[in-house]
């Protein structure tokens, strides 16, 4: 289950178009494919391979702060990672970890992964 820096965490986050819950097995399921990357979006899916990033690496690429031009919906399917998101209140930091799944829409966020993913 994702776990939050702050106990409002879950209220900040939805209200800069961003939600995190767990699934069980392993997918996301279709219905939450649908709702969260409209037309099309959802036929984009991939598996990819996270590493920590090297030393003085941590702040480029994803660990960047960065606005998606589409949509997002990730599932971790192993490892944990640490998410960063700019909400009205602040930074709100949320832990993830596999089965968790992290979805955005347009907020302003970076990641860096804590172990292999």
């Amino acid at each position: 289950m994702p776990r939050f820096d702050r106990a409002d965490a879950p209220d900040l986050l939805a209200a800069v178009g961003s939600e995190f819950w767990s699934v069980d097995g392993g997918d996301i399921d279709a219905a939450d494919v649908a709702r969260w990357l409209p037309g099309n979006q959802g036929d984009i899916r991939a598996v990819v391979s996270i590493e920590p990033p090297a030393a003085g690496e941590e702040h480029a690429g994803m660990g960047a702060w960065h606005v998606n031009a589409r949509h997002e919906l990730h599932l971790v399917r192993s490892g944990e990672g640490l998410l960063q998101v700019i909400t009205d209140a602040g930074v709100v930091s949320v832990w993830l970890g596999a089965g968790d799944v992290m979805a955005m829409r347009g907020a302003e966020h970076r990641f860096r992964a804590l172990t292999p993913q």
